[in-house]
């Protein structure tokens, strides 16, 4: 029993860890700001040209959320996507 504890504690440091080098990476670049609101980074891989004004308005009209959420773009083909509500950040997330 005492084993299956301390495997459970080091899965829990390294969850912290990741956590915590995903947001020293966040802070690191000059576009992406810690924000208190749920939020989500999001990236498009494509080798065609798109419109980003065109991907904003297609997420909004797919994601069916309580409250509204603002699309930000922080670098070449990376979006930070900042939620009102946890709640619609989990729904669209599964």
């Amino acid at each position: 029993m005492g084993e299956s504890g301390g495997n459970n504690r080091e899965q829990r440091d390294e969850i912290s860890l990741l956590s915590e080098e995903l947001i020293q990476l966040s802070v690191k670049g000059s576009r992406v700001i810690p924000d208190d609101k749920p939020t989500l980074i999001c990236t498009i891989w494509t080798g065609k040209l798109y419109n980003p004004e065109s991907f904003k308005a297609k997420m909004r009209s797919l994601w069916k959320t309580k409250k509204k959420f603002e699309i930000k773009l922080a670098g070449q083909n990376l979006y930070l996507i900042v939620f009102e509500l946890e709640e619609d950040l989990e729904l669209i997330m599964e």
